[in-house]
């Protein structure tokens, strides 16, 4: 698998865990601390969540060029059926149409787990919350990614992505802060960076 087509695998399953719907958590608001390995690639993000998840966004950090490499600040910011990526080093952002209906684990429709082959395989532990682990497929340009994820209360505290038969993704939740107030600039993309279409 592709470095290209794994990142857009990665932007995807943060645009599924982010987008906005009625009452997607239980959770009024959340600050969570996520790490990511990615093919050896070490990402730190911070997911911000508010009003039951009807507002999201994370900020990203991740180093590119290997050891030497430099650090890139990324944003992503739901809004409404659109996801807005920002690059706060280059002051850049682009507005995209969310690809297809994300997963909302508190309310799975038959349509969510025929498409994704959804399953449930019992209850585990992720940082101290007791949580659902489910397994799904993404299919996207042509090849398949098996996903396990570990939900509670509506949120995936871990997930580990395969293909091919190799896990070639892990994320995992470092610290929870519970119904936190959340800056609203927050969900905002910062002043003098314009979006492009």
């Amino acid at each position: 698998m592709n470095v290209k087509l794994l990142l857009e695998i990665f932007f995807l399953l943060i645009s599924t865990v982010l987008i906005a719907q009625e009452a997607k958590y239980e959770l009024k608001s959340a600050i969570i601390k996520k790490e990511t390995v990615a093919m050896g690639q070490k990402l730190e993000s911070t997911w911000y969540i508010d009003d039951y998840g009807k507002k999201e966004s994370s900020e990203t950090v991740m180093k590119v060029g290997g050891v030497a490499g430099v650090e890139k600040h990324l944003l992503t910011i739901m809004d409404g059926n659109f996801v807005i990526n920002v690059d706060l080093d280059m002051k850049t952002a682009s507005r995209m149409k969310m690809p297809q209906e994300p997963v909302n684990y508190l309310n799975l429709s038959p349509e969510i787990i025929e498409k994704f082959r959804v399953k449930e395989n019992g209850e585990e532990e992720v940082a101290g919350k007791p949580c659902k682990k489910y397994s799904l497929e993404i299919t996207q340009m042509g090849q398949t990614a098996q996903v396990s994820t570990w939900v509670w209360k509506g949120l995936v505290l871990k997930s580990e992505m395969g293909a091919n038969g190799m896990v070639v993704m892990k994320e995992a939740v470092v610290k929870i802060e519970e119904n936190p107030a959340v800056p609203a600039d927050k969900f905002v993309v910062p002043e003098g960076i314009i979006v492009s279409q």
